[in-house]
């Protein structure tokens, strides 16, 4: 197992939320939305959906140290190292989008739609 004193600080540098699994038309619609915005990633994990935003926590200091340390959220304090992305490696993502772009296939695929000209 990794410990903390080799970690890289990648989950202070972006934050996961589950999402409800979109099953009509304006669930597909909103992860579109999503998807349109710089920094956000959407990812099924187990078959569960997830929205990923980078956004680096405001006390990561220069040299990748948490500044608020021993005041950190309970989160951050459970997160090492059980469930930490050092210790883990890969994630298993069945699927993984970046842009609208990429959803889009995914749908078109999912849904056979029709190409729009």
């Amino acid at each position: 197992m990794v410990g903390c004193h080799t970690c890289e600080s990648k989950c202070c540098r972006y934050f996961g939320l589950e999402i409800d699994t979109p099953t009509v038309k304006e669930e597909f619609e909103n992860i579109r939305w999503y998807l349109a915005h710089k920094g956000v990633t959407v990812f099924v994990e187990k078959k569960k959906w997830y929205l990923e935003v980078d956004s680096k926590c405001q006390f990561l200091t220069k040299d990748r140290k948490c500044g608020i340390y021993e005041n950190r959220p309970l989160i951050c304090k459970e997160h090492c190292p059980s469930s930490c992305e050092n210790a883990l490696g890969e994630f298993d993502h069945q699927h993984t989008f970046k842009s609208m772009a990429e959803f889009d296939k995914y749908l078109d695929k999912r849904f056979r739609r029709k190409k729009k000209k």
